[in-house]
This record gives structure tokens, sequence and C-alpha cells, in this order.
């Protein structure tokens, strides 16, 4: 494990902290912790070895957005895009995905629904832009509810409701970065 695996780790913990996720930014200050002590440890081992892998794994799709990994979920949006052009794809598929506790799977649920918005819900739609997520996470989930807005798979309660959950983070400023801010305040226009 090398330097700047811990310092990105830390680095993501500060970035989380400041969107306001207090649970990923300890659990990513955990991760540094244990990768320090196991870059401390004499010898190699298989405690070492495991500990290395699983945060690796952890961190692989699930890393919070910046410095480096925006571009490991922004490959995952690309994997989401062309999945979505396959014809077999169910609701119900994109649904498991965007109810999933790994990040990067509910990412891949938001970037089909931005390719084929009748796949998704307005429940996932809700959550992706009200719930606590990564400010990447977030601006997914925008870009999907624009999509879903311009496809025109709302009916008008579910419009409303789409609005009230972007009006309430955005108005609390948890909608963060100029493009995300500008794409929440449209999606709020009449």
């Amino acid at each position: 494990m090398t330097l700047s695996e811990i310092r990105r780790r830390l680095i993501g913990a500060d970035d989380a902290e400041r969107a306001g996720d207090d649970l990923l930014a300890r659990r990513l200050r955990d991760e540094a912790l244990l990768l320090t002590s196991a870059a401390q440890s004499p010898e190699p081992g298989p405690e070492r070895d495991a500990a290395e892998h699983d945060a690796t794994e952890r961190d692989e799709p699930r890393a919070p957005a910046g410095n480096g990994s925006t571009s490991a979920l922004q490959s995952v949006v690309d994997r989401g895009h062309r999945l979505a052009k396959r014809p077999a794809l169910r609701r119900d598929d994109v649904r498991k995905l965007s109810g999933s506790r790994d990040e990067g799977k509910r990412v891949m649920g938001l970037a089909i629904i931005q390719k084929r918005p009748e796949l998704g819900s307005i429940e996932t739609l809700v959550e992706a832009v009200s719930g606590s997520r990564s400010t990447f996470e977030v601006h997914q989930g925008l870009v999907a509810a624009r999509a879903a807005v311009d496809a025109r798979t709302l009916d008008d309660d579910e419009l409303a409701a789409l609005r009230e959950a972007i009006r309430v983070p955005l108005a609390a400023g948890r909608i963060c970065g100029d493009e995300s801010i500008h794409l929440a305040r449209q999606l709020l226009e009449p």
C-alpha cells in the first residue's frame, strides 16, 4: 500500500466531510489509519494482504468524488450508459442497483436511467437528489432527473415530489458545484 493511497483516503474524508457525509468521512479516515498501521507492520502477512485487498475492494467503485476517484466513478457512469443499450434490461434490475448500499452500483443505476429514463422510478430519483450522498452521486441523480423530466416519464404528482426533493437540499446548500446547482434550478422551473 502506498502513501498515495493513504493520502487519497484522507483527502476523500475531507471532501466527504465538506459535503456533509460524516459517515463516509469517518470510514475513510478509519481505512487510512488501518492502512498506515499495515504499512508500518514489519512483516507482510495474510492479515496485511487482506486489509489492503479489502480497502482496495471497498474503494473501487464507492470512493468519494474527487482526487482520481471521480474518474473511477465516471468509468462506472460510462459502463452504465453502455449497459443501458441492452434491451433485456428491466426496471427491477435498475431498482436493485439503485437500492444498493454500494455507491458504484447506485451510480450505475443512475447512469442507466440517464439513457433509459423509463427504467427509473420516482423513489430512486428522490433518494439520489435528497439522500445523504456524495457530490458526484447527487449530480448523477440530477442528470437522471433531467432525463426523466425531458422524457416525460413522471406524472404531475411525481414531478411535484421531485421538485420538492430538490428544493430542500438546494436551499440548505447541500447541492454543491456550479453545474449541479444550475441543473437543480432548471429542474425547479415550471
